[in-house]
């Protein structure tokens, strides 16, 4: 049967904790501890496809590039892709350009809680479900919001009528929060 520590030798290790080294040495743990788990969380967090650079656009299949960057529909006139956007930037998704626009669509806003703002004369409804350009008209036609507090829906999808008259939906993939400060959105325009 194991022996219980002396009184004395349990005083020893409990006095060790209140010294210079010791207090050092626990500190050391917790920041090795935090660091560790920061590491870990961010490797499991960044495996999800989305860009790391401050502001990207990112083309899907139904869209081609230019040189300049902007995003052109194919023949069936849909246009589509990912943004990731910073506090305040503005996203103009017929021409997949992020930065002032004067057709900018939407605008993640400067505060601490994410809320998407609608853009210049575009507007903004949450819909449940699968999104389609019949779903959204309709969900448009009875909602016209300003802006969506992100953490307050109840559904990732938003449909947008944008500043240039046609109909859109974006979906949610990342929210901003400790560790990501961007919105990451993937979006269809229907022309």
């Amino acid at each position: 049967m194991p022996e219980e520590p002396s009184p004395d030798r349990k005083s020893g290790f409990m006095a060790f904790w209140t010294t210079l080294p010791g207090i050092l040495t626990g500190v050391a743990a917790l920041i090795t501890a935090i660091v560790g788990a920061i590491g870990l969380w961010k490797s499991q967090s960044g495996s999800n496809g989305a860009s790391s650079s401050p502001a990207t656009v990112q083309s899907v299949s139904t869209a081609s590039t230019t040189a300049a960057g902007t995003t052109k529909g194919t023949a069936s006139g849909n246009v589509g892709g990912r943004v990731s956007l910073a506090r305040g930037d503005n996203a103009d998704l017929e021409h997949g350009q992020i930065g002032f626009s004067s057709n900018a669509d939407l605008q993640l806003g400067p505060e601490s809680t994410p809320n998407l703002f609608a853009a210049n004369s575009a507007f903004l409804a949450p819909l449940e479900g699968r999104p389609t350009k019949r779903k959204c008209t309709a969900a448009l036609s009875s909602r016209h919001d300003a802006f969506e507090v992100l953490p307050q829906l109840d559904t990732s999808t938003i449909c947008v009528s944008t500043s240039e008259g046609n109909v859109a939906f974006v979906r949610v993939l990342r929210s901003p929060g400790v560790g990501n400060a961007k919105l990451v959105l993937g979006y269809t325009v229907w022309r």
